[in-house]
């Protein structure tokens, strides 16, 4: 694939995932450029949005950075690509029933980019990515899940296998504008009560530097 300098935007909410991207685009001599959004959905949404308006607009964009996890199968340094996302917390606290925002019939799950209330991932980058690293479903929220009351809603509302901040933030932005997208993490945790002995932050960066270098290999052949 012949991509044109400012076609491929790695978008990363962290200086720290920035730094294991940088890393990845320089042994891999990739043409594309970097953007640091800011932790969080507010921020990953405005910045793609002032970039797409603001040009070059991308052809593809890959959001990169760390992940906690809710299977033991996907433990800490496991690399995973996300089939789907969904705003995990958007919605109505029913006397302390949570309440999706499809389920409370404030948003319609089948209208685009929605479907079954899941962004789907979809397009040639993903269908080779796929081939290196397992595909999740992912649960984007705005409160890192940190204690069990929240941690079991989630899991019944939308029984993820990973969890960001930012990931459905940037599908949607993505997925509206007709830009093809590809979530790629690294997983620093698994998703418990808080305990921030158990995190692997370093392991995690290092893996997201190895796997973006395939990926962005993959973008050159």
């Amino acid at each position: 694939m012949d991509y044109a300098p400012g076609e491929i935007l790695v978008a990363v909410a962290h200086s720290s995932e920035e730094e294991a991207v940088r890393q990845a685009v320089s042994a891999a001599q990739a043409n594309c450029d970097i953007l640091v959004t800011g932790v969080g959905g507010a921020a990953m949404s405005w910045a793609l949005q002032k970039r797409f308006a603001s040009g070059p607009r991308p052809a593809v964009v890959i959001g990169a950075g760390i992940a906690g996890s809710y299977l033991p199968s996907v433990s800490p340094g496991e690399v995973v690509i996300a089939g789907s996302d969904c705003f995990a917390d958007m919605g109505v606290d029913d006397n302390g029933e949570f309440i999706s925002l499809f389920g409370a019939r404030l948003a319609d799950p089948d209208r685009p980019p929605f479907s079954g209330g899941r962004i789907v991932c979809r397009g040639m980058l993903f269908d080779m990515a796929s081939k290196l690293f397992p595909v999740v479903s992912a649960a984007t929220v705005n409160m890192s899940s940190g204690s069990q009351v929240v941690i079991d809603r989630i899991r019944r509302s939308w029984n993820p296998e990973i969890e960001t901040m930012e990931g459905a933030w940037m599908a949607y932005a993505c997925a509206v504008s007709g830009i093809e997208w590809l979530s790629v993490r690294a997983v620093s945790n698994m998703v418990e009560p808080r305990n921030l002995k158990n995190w692997d932050i370093p392991l995690a960066l290092m893996k997201l530097q190895e796997a973006m270098y395939e990926i962005l290999n993959l973008l050159k052949r």
